[in-house]
């Protein structure tokens, strides 16, 4: 298989499809064991992680090491910069609604917010690839740009059913959605679009592919806005709410 960014050298590089600064931050460098150490739930089968760069945390190899180490590496450290800030400011971000990129990157909160972009442009490549589609032409080529037009757009939203959970279990909770890919109508081989998401803790990551972004889920952004408002979902029903917030409750008593 071909590096899909690169379009050129083998793939001999796995990329994290959860990100290990994210489990190192949440569970600490590892090992890990016993009633901490995390679990990984994929097509209903539950796995026990061991250390932040289990194999089971990773896609198949689809980028060589140049792109994966040293071309994207600053997109890493774009997102890891993001991260802290969002969970060293988690009480002021949920009461604005909104994240100031200068906050996070200072004066240069251009460029931040592009390798930011950059970012989750490639997680969304690597997503695609491993559903077995092709990645667009124009994503991957705006991982090389510092301008550019794309159909990918995103937006992120507060998940507030996630914020009923204690804050030492919710910041575990990170993981990817599913992708749907919308076809065309008269021709059902023919993808016009899609549509993904991702998640740390309660701050919900959407992606929209050539198809109109759900406003509910925060302002649209492509690496344009100094500023990005947060939107808001609610997956549960208001009985499952019902039920999480009793479990909640009930989690100290047995405790005791």
């Amino acid at each position: 298989m071909i590096c899909w960014i690169c379009n050129k050298n083998e793939a001999n590089s796995r990329e994290h499809i959860i990100k290990r600064s994210d489990i190192k931050r949440v569970y600490g460098r590892g090992s890990y064991r016993g009633d901490r150490a995390p679990v990984h739930v994929k097509n209903g089968v539950l796995s026990y992680i061991q250390g932040s760069d289990s194999r089971i945390l990773k896609y198949d190899k689809s980028l060589c090491s140049e792109c994966n180490v040293k071309f994207t590496q600053p997109f890493d450290l774009a997102y890891e910069k993001f991260c802290k800030y969002v969970f060293e400011n988690e009480q002021l971000i949920l009461h604005k609604r909104y994240i100031d990129f200068f906050d996070v990157y200072g004066n240069d909160f251009e460029a931040g917010q592009r390798d930011l972009y950059k970012y989750f442009a490639k997680s969304f490549g690597c997503r695609l690839v491993d559903a077995g589609a092709t990645v667009p032409d124009d994503v991957r080529e705006l991982l090389k740009k510092d301008t550019f037009q794309t159909g990918l757009r995103i937006n992120f939203s507060v998940n507030e059913d996630v914020l009923i959970l204690p804050k030492e279990d919710r910041d575990g909770f990170l993981g990817k959605g599913d992708m749907l890919a919308w076809l065309d109508r008269k021709d059902n081989t023919k993808v016009n679009g899609y549509e993904w998401n991702e998640h740390i803790s309660w701050l919900t990551i959407s992606y929209w592919y050539n198809i109109h972004p759900d406003g509910n889920l925060g302002s649209v952004w492509v690496a344009d806005n100094q500023f990005i408002y947060l939107g808001i979902m609610f997956p549960l029903d208001e009985e499952q709410r019902e039920y999480a917030r009793k479990k909640v409750e009930e989690k100290p008593n047995k405790a005791n």
